[in-house]
């Protein structure tokens, strides 16, 4: 049994465009019981319209909530992924180590030019390792020498690019020769992540002509399997 003004506060409610699930759970009526007492209301068209708006309103807050539930979902899930993939891998000894550098130096290494030592590739981690690849070589920092390339979209950035690459691998400006622009247009997509954009870095190592061939003969032996 309710009192007369909470059925009276609910007809009001009602009449002024409130959702059934708004006025019961304001007035704790059960929604069984506020339809049967708004069963004889003609609403409104501007009720009718707050009414659908909330439905509309709820929809929307709904599925963005199954929306951000999904992503956080996802990246929990990726997250395990991620940690199930270092725990395969686990702690890498030095010949792990120089195995991976096998493969990278057969992908990105040069094997062409002139008998140089050098690597190429954007990616700072990548450039990073191979360094400590080299120095499984015992070649050391100061026996490398950079060139940065950059699209010409970059230019402005010169410097703070280098600057990156200099703080990133700890190495010396002085290390650096003079930087390539290039003028390719950019795909639309690389515009999307022109903060994560570092350019082109080549690393090259002096009198490296001995090693080079070390490790070209290491990569045939590879390619024999």
């Amino acid at each position: 049994m309710y009192y007369p003004e909470v059925k009276e506060t609910a007809k009001r409610m009602r009449e002024n465009g409130a959702s059934l699930g708004e006025i019961s759970k304001k007035l704790k009526v059960a929604k069984s019981t506020l339809s049967f007492w708004f069963k004889d209301i003609v609403l409104s068209k501007v009720a009718l319209s707050k009414i659908k708006t909330h439905g509309k309103e709820k929809s929307v807050r709904g599925l963005l909530l199954y929306s951000e539930l999904k992503r956080k979902e996802r990246i929990e899930r990726n997250i395990l992924q991620k940690k199930d993939g270092m725990n395969i891998v686990g702690k890498l000894s030095d010949r792990d180590i120089l195995m991976i550098g096998f493969g990278l130096y057969w992908g990105e290494g040069y094997k062409y030019e002139n008998g140089e030592l050098g690597f190429t590739n954007s990616n700072p981690k990548m450039i990073l390792f191979y360094l400590k690849w080299l120095n499984l070589w015992s070649i050391k920092k100061d026996s490398l020498i950079f060139r940065l390339t950059i699209n010409n979209f970059f230019k402005k950035e010169e410097l703070n690019l280098r600057d990156f690459w200099i703080n990133f691998l700890d190495v010396k400006n002085e290390q650096f020769s003079k930087t390539t622009i290039i003028k390719t247009k950019l795909k639309k997509g690389s515009l999307k992540n022109v903060e994560n954009y570092k350019g082109i870095l080549s690393v090259k190592v002096r009198k490296g002509t001995a090693l080079r061939n070390k490790i070209l003969g290491g990569i045939d032996h590879i390619a024999k399997y």
